[in-house]
């Protein structure tokens, strides 16, 4: 799993989850180091954020989806970008999931119990 987060904290926060599921993680804290370690790990999951400081989470989510190819990992936005307009332009940068800061901790458990044999 890749944990694209520039808040510290809230990266911490995120790949304890994933570790709690015995996921191999790794983090990045912005767009392009997000790039360059996907090429390397070749992550089955993705939490990223979208208010990334070097380009925002949906230009990495089409970045992620046209560089991967054909892998497909599973791209989950953690984001207080919590708009309708937010929401379709997730939708259109192949985004699987939206979930809301700071309200995503259940529904991210869900979604990532229903993932564990990706990691």
């Amino acid at each position: 799993m890749l944990v694209v987060e520039d808040h510290a904290d809230t990266a911490d926060l995120l790949s304890r989850y994933a570790r709690l599921l015995t996921c191999d993680v790794r983090t990045a804290s912005s767009g392009q180091q997000a790039l360059s370690t996907a090429l390397e790990f070749l992550p089955q999951i993705v939490l990223m954020d979208i208010g990334l400081p070097d380009m925002d989470g949906w230009e990495l989510a089409r970045c992620l989806r046209e560089c991967l190819e054909p892998v497909h990992p599973v791209l989950i936005a953690i984001t207080a970008f919590h708009s309708q307009e937010d929401r379709i332009r997730s939708l259109q940068a192949g985004i699987d999931y939206h979930l809301n800061k700071p309200e995503f901790r259940e529904d991210l458990m869900r979604i990532l119990l229903q993932l564990v044999g990706r990691c």
